[in-house]
């Protein structure tokens, strides 16, 4: 079975080989850049003793929008790593059972004295095995590369300045440390479910494709920012000139924000309130309308109607928590439907 296995999966396996060599030939020898552009900002000075962050992070953040190589490969590893579940469900979990069902091979293997349990488990354990040592393999690459920009984005004193998203928000969460794991195994698994039941490789592969996007989506949406109740912060909207701020008039409606005070959290809603705690949309004061006052004029009367701004978030410190809870939970549901996958197939396919 095993030999077998290898023969049929070795295309993909070469493929992902190459895959691998080629994410190390572009990472490894630039990892250096992150942490050069780390330092000559001072964000270490600045970690060491919480001081000047806010010069340090508005350096940083300039020199990456200056090196674009940087900001290129920063959002290529997350979209290799946010795609590769759909890949290998595609490709690898997909023909697992459905090359065998749509050629009619399954009848000529399962006559030679191998169970069907046996046949499914033995190729499961295999390409599951090369799932998770492909996705923590391009999954610690990508991460210790971007290592110095998901320090940089914890520490104090950026408001909004960074660059490029931190390490807690969509879609990089999914995209670094132990996640791609739990979503390379569930992209696996549903790859092998779809292939069971519809039995055509082309069907199922459209299938795994439409399902992966629905889910990656729908989780850090409706499950992700749930997994613990966020920490609520409110703050006084104050537009001072030496306090930044964002103040947006669209006809009547003004729409005003400040910066939210949480280094490295995941910021899940941020929403403007009344002295009285309703939610406020304007109408927007009228010395803030073309041509009647200054920027200064519109601050103070934005200033006198006493905003407030709540926000929701989850804190830089859940980001392990939440790392451990996702994979688990991925990891789980993949076993799950792996054995139900065994049932099936052992119960459903006549031979």
């Amino acid at each position: 079975m095993i030999w077998l296995t290898w023969r049929q999966y070795r295309a993909q396996a070469w493929t992902a080989l190459a895959a691998l060599a080629a994410a190390c030939a572009v990472y490894l020898p630039s990892g250096h850049r992150p942490a050069d552009l780390y330092a000559a900002a001072g964000l270490p000075a600045c970690a060491a003793t919480a001081t000047g962050c806010a010069q340090a992070q508005a350096a940083f953040a300039a020199s990456l929008r200056a090196d674009s190589t940087v900001t290129a490969l920063f959002h290529l590893g997350t979209a290799l790593l946010l795609v590769l579940p759909a890949l290998l469900g595609m490709f690898a979990g997909v023909p697992l059972v459905a090359r065998e069902l749509e050629s009619g091979s399954f009848r000529l293997t399962w006559t030679q004295g191998v169970t069907r349990t046996r046949w499914l488990t033995v190729r499961l354990a295999l390409v599951g095995a090369s799932t998770l040592l492909l996705s923590g393999l391009l999954s610690l690459l990508v991460t210790r590369w971007a290592a110095p920009l998901d320090r940089a984005a914890a520490l104090p004193g950026g408001d909004g300045e960074s660059a490029l998203p931190g390490r807690f928000g969509p879609p990089v969460f999914a995209a670094h440390g132990l996640a791609p794991v739990g979503w390379a195994l569930f992209g696996l698994a549903v790859g092998v479910a779809a292939g069971l039941l519809l039995r055509r490789q082309v069907a199922a592969m459209a299938v795994v494709l439409a399902v992966l996007a629905a889910v990656q989506i729908a989780v850090p949406l409706l499950v992700r920012a749930h997994v613990a109740a966020p920490v609520r912060a409110d703050r006084a909207v104050t537009l001072a000139p030496d306090r930044p701020g964002v103040i947006r008039i669209e006809g009547r409606r003004l729409y005003v924000s400040v910066p939210v005070s949480a280094p490295g959290a995941w910021v899940v809603s941020v929403r403007t309130l009344t002295a009285d705690g309703r939610p406020f949309t304007g109408p927007a004061p009228d010395v803030c309308g073309p041509d009647v006052g200054s920027l200064a004029q519109c601050r103070e009367a934005i200033d006198a109607l006493h905003l407030t701004q709540r926000a929701e978030y989850q804190p830089a410190d859940r980001y392990w928590p939440f790392q451990w809870a996702e994979t688990a939970a991925l990891a789980l549901l993949s076993a799950a439907v792996a054995a139900a996958c065994t049932v099936r197939l052992r119960r459903g396919v006549s031979a």
